[in-house]
């Protein structure tokens, strides 16, 4: 089955981390417990028997091994800067909500919490270089001023004597009796000299590239870091523009619901007048019709009236009554004679 990558990491962590402490705690402790005699002791310090030259006190390949697991605890602390980044990405794109960005920074912060500890494991193999490198450079002055001390007396130099060995041998012969040195001595003398130069040099070369993965560790720890404190800006970004998105939909939503609150009021308004306006039509017309319908009636009654007030054409002429007065004259409207 196929790992994650952050499954991967964390496998990655749970073997290389105890690794490095173990080389640690091997290194500060374990060294101490070697003991075979050599030239390239670790602690113990050996003298010839011909002189008071001490020897190397360090194997190379001690040192090579402590600045391979600088070097690897460098290169951890590079796997999980570069997690962090991909997480980083993460929560840093446009389509991620603060939710989601939460539930991932843990991964930036696990991450810088290694590089950490990768960077702390890188600084303490360092220091325990240090300590060599300081030794061997110690050693090293100590050696040159012991020969320098066994030469001087008798006014020979050591590099003149290296020099005439290998371009004047009748004048290294004589420098040799004249600083009272047999050839085996000189050479036992040449030996220590350069084992410990040849150990200094690895020292070094251990200590630079110690250095160089320690000071990588610890930006790349930095950088971590800083990768953690952006992510909690950004998620503290999201929630703010959230937020505000939030308060700007509530208030959009409000301002709607007021508006349709209003539109409908007045559409209410609006019906209700016309409404009003058509009862107040129907009630005039009606009231119009009613009186129009009244003045009508009694048009009619009038003119019924009239009508009935008129004389018969039909009926016979009452015939007058006998005037009392004879002599009076009497005129009758509409007749078409009078009588006098």
């Amino acid at each position: 089955m196929r790992l994650s990558r952050s499954s991967r990491n964390r496998n990655i962590r749970r073997y290389t981390l105890p690794q490095i402490a173990g080389i640690v705690v091997i290194s500060a402790y374990g060294i101490s417990q070697i003991t075979t005699p050599t030239y390239a002791l670790l602690t113990n310090v050996a003298a010839t028997e011909s002189s008071n030259i001490t020897t190397a006190f360090v194997f190379p390949s001690t040192v090579d091994h402590i600045a391979n697991q600088a070097s690897e605890a460098m290169k951890l602390a590079v796997q999980q800067r570069e997690a962090a980044r991909e997480v980083l990405a993460e929560i840093t794109d446009k389509n991620t909500d603060s939710e989601t960005a939460e539930g991932r920074i843990g991964g930036i912060q696990e991450a810088a919490a290694q590089t950490r500890e990768a960077a702390a494991g890188a600084a303490a193999l360092l220091a325990e270089l240090q300590g060599y490198l300081t030794r061997s450079q110690l050693e090293l002055e100590q050696q040159v001023n012991e020969v320098n001390q066994r030469l001087s007396p008798y006014e020979v130099d050591f590099n003149q004597l290296t020099a005439s060995q290998n371009n004047d041998i009748p004048v290294f012969e004589q420098l040799l009796s004249q600083a009272n040195l047999t050839l085996g001595e000189f050479q036992e003398m040449v030996r220590k000299l350069s084992s410990i130069r040849r150990v200094d040099a690895y020292v070094q070369a251990a200590y630079h590239q110690a250095s160089t993965a320690a000071e990588q560790a610890r930006s790349y720890a930095d950088e971590t870091s800083l990768m953690h404190t952006e992510a909690a800006d950004v998620i503290q970004g999201l929630k703010e523009a959230e937020k505000k998105a939030k308060l700007e939909a509530e208030e959009k939503a409000k301002l709607e619901a007021e508006k349709k609150t209003k539109l409908e009021a007045e559409e209410k308004a609006k019906l209700e007048a016309e409404e009003k306006t058509k009862l107040e039509a129907e009630e005039k017309a009606k009231l119009e019709a009613e009186e129009k319908a009244k003045l009508e009636a009694e048009e009619k009654a009038k003119l019924e009236a009239e009508e009935q007030a008129k004389p018969d054409k039909t009926a016979e002429p009452e015939a007058p009554a006998p005037d009392a007065n004879p002599d009076s004259i009497t005129v009758k409207i509409g007749e078409k004679q009078g009588v006098f």
